[in-house]
């Protein structure tokens, strides 16, 4: 029997390198996979954490922008509405000048109509042929006393508030008014002097003393309401000057138990040798809207009227 003739087998041919090359490629592929696994399975967590970590603190940052800048938000409003506040105020300035400018010159108006008022009540002056006693129905004031006196009630009612600058003004249109005067004094109506070192004694009348008079006049408060006090001590101090004097006491209220006990005491003390009044006494009341002047009016009215004067009444 013939042989058959096998051809020789080659171990290492084609097909086992192709094995081979697909085994060893796999090989290879698996240690790369294993290699890339390990890498991310260790590199993956500490990455995330991270991550995690940035974003909360990138969090924390925003919010404390957000914070900051609600706080700006808040100043810039408070600037805001402090800057409304000055614009109103500057409104409310800008639009109170006018009134003020207004009330002003009704200030100044009624000041100006006062002492033509009071220009008008003390232009009758005496002759030498006219009456002691002053003409009722006109009320002049004669103005040609060579020494003045002024009795002031300067208590609450009168001193306190605007009407007190008033009463300045009318003391200096009086004492403006006589052109014969060679001094004056200043007296609080409960008897007190405006220049303790000067009781007693005269002022005289010049620029000097007329300027210190007026400039002490807005302090000369604080005493009481008590006219006869002042008068009669007036009375005792200067009823021997040689020259004619002219009393005025102001006020604007009085209160008194016996008024006519008190009327007759003065016009007693204020005679003199031949009988009749040594002083001229006048009166100068002035009255509020609310107030009681009544009293003081009649009061000084009937001292006036025994005494050689007037009584004029005046409006706060």
């Amino acid at each position: 029997m013939k042989k058959i003739q096998r051809a020789p087998v080659e171990v290492f041919n084609l097909a086992f390198l192709d094995i081979i090359s697909c085994a060893f490629g796999a090989v290879i592929m698996l240690v790369l996979l294993a290699k890339n696994g390990t890498e991310d399975t260790e590199r993956g967590p500490a990455n995330l954490s991270t991550l995690v970590a940035e974003v909360l603190q990138a969090q924390q940052s925003v919010e404390e922008l957000k914070g900051a800048l609600s706080d700006k938000q808040d100043e810039l409003k408070a600037a805001e509405q402090k800057t409304a506040s000055v614009t109103e105020q500057e409104k409310n300035l800008e639009s109170s000048i006018p009134r003020a400018q207004k009330t002003l010159q009704q200030l100044q108006d009624k000041a100006s109509s006062l002492r033509a008022e009071i220009r008008q009540a003390t232009a009758m002056l005496n002759t030498p042929n006219s009456t002691d006693t002053p003409d009722d129905d006109v009320g002049g004031i004669p103005t040609d006393a060579e020494y003045v006196v002024f009795v002031i009630d300067n208590s609450g009612s009168m001193s306190g508030g605007r009407g007190w600058s008033r009463v300045i003004s009318v003391v200096n249109d009086i004492i403006e008014s006589h052109p014969k005067m060679k001094g004056f004094q200043i007296m609080a109506a409960d008897g007190d002097f405006m220049f303790s070192s000067k009781a007693g004694d005269w002022l005289p009348d010049s620029k000097r003393f007329r300027q210190m008079a007026m400039q002490q006049m807005p302090n000369f408060t604080g005493g009481k309401s008590a006219p006869e006090l002042g008068i009669l001590k007036a009375i005792n101090l200067y009823k021997k000057t040689k020259g004619t004097t002219s009393l005025y006491v102001f006020g604007d209220d009085y209160r008194a138990s016996d008024l006519d006990a008190i009327v007759r005491q003065i016009t007693s003390q204020n005679q003199g040798a031949d009988g009749k009044p040594v002083m001229r006494i006048h009166g100068i009341g002035f009255s509020r809207a609310q107030g009681n002047a009544e009293t003081f009016a009649a009061f000084m009215q009937a001292v006036a009227k025994r005494n050689r004067g007037a009584f004029v009444g005046l409006n706060f």
